[in-house]
């Protein structure tokens, strides 16, 4: 691929030219997991040929609500001219961004190499306008050079508009995983129910963001959402009309986000520092969240929906923490975790796709799908689009609903207040307003 710049922090910002046919894609947690495998899987559907149809664009009826299912519309096929994309990478440390890039270029080269040989023909004009770039940002802070809002503003300075926001990086304070508990869920709940809602792990209580302010599991996966899509909103309005998708905001959800997970009175612990596990509550008003940011970014002139993907069950980083501190034995368990994901796919589980870019699936969908296949956010805010998992077969996507969101909007109220209270109260310390 002779043109790709390296848009690290200090790079010359080459997104920020007026280019009305590019896409440009952020993606939070891009270096590791789902993250790296939806940079995988965006390359690969983007760089179809004019005319022919977008993959994960395409309408597919277990992932459209039972009223549109007769919809029609001739969205999901690449225009012409064709687009060209710019990637941004949102890691927290320069090093994990570069490796990252290194590898998203070279399973995109290997790719195209494999599809010219295969007679396919590439866009041109495709590996010469493709930009994959990186910003540095930490989740846990709201202020400071790498802070939500010093991201924030950079983007806004160096691009011209956002297309898609796949706000994906997510945290879980897991400082053990208990073989024994393990062990135990398997003889009772069975080896799948064991794998996709895990009772064995042991989670850090009343963990802190690093300046002492915030629940850093409810920080991290709530608040810095929020964040980033409240600030960025504007510029997923400039996204230019002519680009074959509309702006979004896609929100990585889990399949543990449950409203059981929730304490009597969530209002009291919202920032989830009493709580003795923390991750699946933090998810869930992660969802909550982001189905009042729907609803709020759907009144503007120009609507930015927020829709959530549910990627399924894969082995990624956010357990390792908790496998043990001798490198061979993680890297033994490291092994046996994904080899129990592996056999739970084999036996039909629908929640095991495997690998991390079948699981992205669902975040493409959200990204891609045109709006006449979505409920307008009057009727259902923030639709949740599950992975599904096809032994042998390629996944799919299937149309679900934030669990319980009905009954839990006061609550979802109540979270996007308090962040966006903790938002304005930082613009103010970073001089901002």
């Amino acid at each position: 691929m002779p043109a790709h710049s390296n848009g690290s922090a200090n790079g010359a910002g080459s997104g920020s030219t007026g280019d009305a046919n590019r896409i440009i894609a952020i993606v939070t947690g891009a270096n590791s997991g789902f993250g790296l495998g939806l940079c995988h899987d965006l390359l690969a559907n983007l760089s179809v040929g004019v005319g022919q149809r977008v993959p994960a664009a395409q309408p597919r009826p277990t992932a459209i609500a039972p009223r549109l299912l007769n919809s029609e519309t001739k969205a999901g096929i690449m225009p012409s001219p064709h687009p060209t994309l710019t990637l941004i990478l949102a890691c927290r440390s320069q090093r994990n961004a570069d490796e990252a890039r290194a590898k998203i270029l070279e399973q995109h080269t290997q790719d195209l190499r494999m599809r010219r040989s295969a007679g396919e023909s590439i866009p041109p004009g495709w590996e010469e306008g493709l930009r994959v770039e990186s910003e540095l940002v930490d989740l846990d802070c709201v202020g400071g050079p790498k802070g939500l809002l010093s991201f924030c503003q950079r983007i806004s300075a160096k691009y011209p508009h956002v297309t898609s926001l796949f706000l994906n990086a997510g945290y879980a304070a897991i400082t053990e995983v208990v073989i024994p508990r393990f062990i135990l869920q398997i003889l009772t709940k069975g080896l799948l129910h064991a794998l996709h809602h895990p009772r064995y792990n042991t989670e850090e209580i009343g963990a802190r963001s690093a300046d002492g302010e915030r629940g850093r599991v409810w920080g991290v996966n709530v608040l810095a959402p929020y964040i980033i899509a409240k600030e960025l909103a504007p510029m997923l309005r400039k996204s230019p009309k002519t680009l074959p998708f509309e702006p979004r905001v896609v929100y990585t959800s889990s399949i543990e986000a449950e409203a059981e997970a929730l304490s009597a009175n969530p209002k009291d612990d919202y920032q989830l520092l009493e709580y003795t596990t923390s991750y699946r509550p933090s998810k869930y008003m992660g969802d909550l969240v982001m189905t009042q940011l729907d609803t709020q970014l759907s009144l503007d002139e120009r609507p930015v929906r927020c829709l959530i993907a549910e990627p399924g069950c894969v082995a990624t980083n956010i357990a390792v923490a908790g496998l043990g501190a001798w490198q061979w034995l993680v890297n033994l368990k490291w092994i046996c975790y994904w080899l129990s994901f592996y056999l739970a796919h084999l036996l039909g589980s629908p929640h095991h796709p495997v690998w991390a870019s079948d699981g992205a699936l669902p975040m493409l969908y959200c990204a891609m799908i045109a709006s006449a296949y979505i409920l307008p956010a009057n009727k259902v805010p923030a639709p949740k689009m599950h992975v599904v998992a096809r032994r042998f077969r390629a996944p799919t996507v299937k149309y679900g609903e934030v669990d319980e969101w009905e009954s839990h909007t006061e609550l979802a109220e109540f979270l996007a207040d308090k962040c966006d209270a903790i938002r304005l109260d930082w613009r103010k310390r970073e001089g901002l307003d």
